[in-house]
């Protein structure tokens, strides 16, 4: 299921959290450039977004970074689309920022999904809400490698009354203990109510479709599968914008939006 590859990144992300602190201090920055493709694509360079306009109807995406992420939400505990890795904020999802307005048009009926195409072909609908409901209602436990300096002496108790762990060496026929690193593995479960924030958080900005009138306008998050970092040009597409002016007069028009994908690895 959805869920458990979500679950898997994070375990992803500890792992890496942890071999870093053996030594592979590697950072990967991962961010989206707007590339203009038609007439009727603007691009802002400052916020890296891209505005298409057809038929009365304005529609803006802008592709959203960890930091631009971050600033969504005070507490990273609570923000459903990054988690800490040390210093650092990684994004889980790849997300967008769209913003849709009718501009002159009697009225417009957009949908929730969108879709984007990878350079491999490969094509993903946004994540709905129910997504991230079904995620925080079944959390799993996040495993721990937890370095422990505490207990350094072999002392004369069973051996798992001992945080550190100590293994039992055979040399003919004594018996010793033998001290080895003190690391600690354990299971944690996030927070309860944490959780429920997060919850609160995801309903309240994931992108909901509807009906606009003339001059209304409406704003969310379109949020993706994390893409592969090998993943370079991708499309963003939003599809069948109904638009209805007047007794049988509707049609249907596709928005579409070229990015590519930079990954920058800092030492």
């Amino acid at each position: 299921m959805t869920y458990r590859k979500f679950w898997g990144l994070l375990f992803l992300v500890a792992a890496t959290s942890y071999l870093s602190g053996c030594g592979l201090k590697q950072h990967i920055d991962v961010y989206m450039e707007p590339v203009a493709e038609g007439e009727n694509a603007q691009i802002n360079p400052q916020a890296g977004s891209i505005t298409v306009e057809q038929k009365g109807v304005r529609i803006t995406l802008e592709p959203l970074d960890s930091a631009k992420l971050a600033e969504l939400i005070e507490h990273p505990s609570i923000n459903p689309y990054v988690v800490e890795d040390g210093r650092n904020l990684v994004p889980l999802y790849t997300v967008f920022g769209v913003r849709v307005r009718n501009v002159d048009n009697r009225r417009v009926v957009i949908d929730e999904t969108g879709f984007l195409i990878d350079a491999h072909g490969d094509q993903y609908a946004s994540l709905p809400y129910s997504f991230f409901s079904d995620v925080y209602d079944t959390p799993s436990p996040r495993t721990v490698v937890y370095h422990d300096i505490g207990y350094r002496y072999s002392y004369p108790y069973p051996q798992s009354l001992y945080r550190s762990p100590y293994r039992h060496y055979f040399y003919g026929h004594l018996h010793r203990y033998r001290y080895h690193p003190p690391y600690r593995v354990y299971h944690t479960y996030p927070d309860p109510y944490d959780l429920n924030d997060a919850r609160s958080v995801a309903r309240d900005t994931i992108f909901k479709g509807g009906k606009l009138f003339r001059g209304a306008k409406r704003s969310g998050l379109l949020v993706f599968d994390r893409l592969e970092l090998e993943a370079t040009d991708v499309s963003v597409i939003i599809p069948n914008v109904i638009i209805m002016n007047g007794e049988g007069s509707r049609s249907k028009v596709d928005f579409e939006f070229d990015f590519r994908q930079v990954v920058a690895v800092e030492e």
